[in-house]
C-alpha cells in the first residue's frame, strides 16, 4: 500500500478585529463627509463589512444597548464627550394666551450638526419622558 504524505491545511480564518479598531473605524466613518469606500482601501477592509459595523452600533445605539463600543468624541471643539451645550431660553408669554395654557405647554429644539428637532405644544412631563427615551 502506498502512503502518501498530504499535508492538509485548513482555510485561513477570519480576522477577528477588536472592539477598539472597530470603533476607531466606526467613528471616522461617521463623521461628517467621511467616505465609507476610502475608509476600507485604507485599512485594507470590504466597504460591505464596515456598513455592518455601522448598521449594528447604529441598531445598538438604538436599543440602548451596551453590545457595541459607544463612540466619544468632542463637540465643537470641546474637551466634553458625554454632553451636548444645552442653552435654555425664556420665551415671553403673549398677551392673547393665558397663563395656565402657556404654563402647561412648552418648546424644545435640539441641534445637532445640521440637523435640528423642535417639539412644540407639548407638555412639560411628556417633552422630558421623550427626550430621556431619546437619549438613552
Amino acid at each position: 500500500m502506498d502512503e502518501l504524505d498530504e499535508v492538509v491545511t485548513a482555510a485561513p480564518k477570519r480576522p477577528n478585529f477588536t472592539p477598539e479598531f472597530r470603533q476607531s473605524i466606526i467613528e471616522m466613518m461617521l463623521k461628517p463627509g467621511a467616505c465609507v469606500a476610502q475608509i476600507a482601501r485604507e485599512h485594507g477592509l470590504n466597504d460591505n463589512m464596515l456598513f455592518k459595523w455601522r448598521r449594528r452600533y447604529l441598531e445598538a445605539q438604538a436599543r440602548g444597548t451596551a453590545s457595541v463600543p459607544t463612540l466619544t468624541g468632542t463637540v465643537q471643539g470641546t474637551d466634553s464627550t458625554s454632553m451636548l451645550p444645552v442653552n435654555i431660553i425664556d420665551m415671553p408669554v403673549s398677551a392673547s394666551q393665558p397663563a395656565a395654557s402657556a404654563a402647561a405647554v412648552c418648546e424644545v429644539e435640539v441641534e445637532v450638526g445640521k440637523r435640528r428637532v423642535r417639539i412644540r405644544g407639548v407638555s412639560q412631563e411628556f417633552a422630558e419622558r421623550f427626550l430621556k427615551d431619546c437619549l438613552k
